[in-house]
């Protein structure tokens, strides 16, 4: 029973994944999945299993402050965008503050884009200077007035 289960969440992630890439083209952009298949990957998303103290894949505490990595990598015109995507649950944001914080600049840009099921998107987009910016693209519930 628990193997069903992981294969669902598996199916889930890759629509939602899906949807990200559909999101991003509508938005003009080129976008390619980035995932890493093979029989001895350990890690399969772009720059995970580095370690977010030193940055190289083989320390002592990379256990401790392991990245997850990227599905996603997205060109407009000007900018680079270096995606994770995720289903109801936001990514771990202390890991990806330090990749941005690193990495981040004017023209590359980390984001994390999550989908809530039924609701829509909320993409949050960790800058340079290690804070986060957070667009709400979500539908809201407000009920229609029928007394009019």
């Amino acid at each position: 029973m628990v193997v069903g289960v992981f294969y669902m969440s598996k199916a889930k992630g890759k629509r939602t994944v899906y949807k990200a890439i559909s999101y991003l083209k509508d938005q003009g952009m080129i976008v390619d999945e980035v995932e890493m298949s093979g029989r001895y990957t350990q890690y399969k998303d772009l720059f995970a299993g580095y370690c977010t103290k030193c940055w190289t894949k083989d320390c002592d505490h990379k256990d401790q402050y392991r990245f997850e990595g990227f599905d996603l990598i997205s060109m407009s015109p000007k900018r680079l965008f270096l995606i994770q995507v995720k289903t109801n649950t936001p990514p771990t944001r202390k890991n990806y503050i330090r990749f941005a914080t690193k990495f981040a600049s004017r023209y590359i840009k980390i984001l994390s884009m999550t989908w809530y099921d039924r609701r829509g998107w909320v993409i949050h987009t960790f800058n340079k200077n290690g804070t986060v910016t957070k667009k709400d693209l979500r539908k809201t519930n407000e009920k229609k007035d029928d007394t009019k």
